[in-house]
């Protein structure tokens, strides 16, 4: 038997199994309350997953921006970075400039009354809407 026949016979008896392992568990719960418990399980083991990619990602980014404030700064000591606490500003002053510059933003316009006024208005007759200028004549049979 060569390597590739070997291969369909395992996908072969794989199939089969979990087509009988479907149809045990199938007869096993009938009521479905086992695939919600599976299908809730593997959600939240999916959702912790993200979580602790998504905190490493942020731990190794916050360290990175320590290390190029230490070297914007011009220093080489983890200790004296510490006692001056460069790269970690305090989330109060990221607050306040956000505010300023929303204050500015949202302060381009004067304070308008928010009244609408809809005037109709009669429009003439114009023949570059006309349909009947769009219809194409019918060929005369000769």
């Amino acid at each position: 038997m060569n390597k590739l026949n070997k291969g369909v016979l395992i996908i072969t008896l794989l199939a089969g199994s979990i087509g009988a392992n479907a149809q045990n568990f199938r007869q096993d719960d009938s009521a479905g309350i086992g695939m919600t418990i599976i299908a809730m399980v593997a959600i939240f083991l999916g959702l912790i997953l993200l979580y602790l990619v998504f905190k490493i990602i942020a731990d190794v980014a916050v360290k990175l921006s320590k290390k190029n404030a230490m070297k914007a700064q011009g220093i080489t000591d983890k200790n004296v970075a510490k006692e001056k606490a460069i790269g970690s500003e305090s989330g109060e002053v990221f607050a306040a400039i956000a505010m300023a510059l929303h204050e500015f933003q949202d302060n381009v316009h004067d304070v308008e009354d928010t009244v609408l006024t809809i005037n109709k208005v009669k429009r003439n007759y114009s023949p570059w809407s006309s349909k009947i200028y769009t219809l194409t004549e019918t060929p005369r049979r000769r």
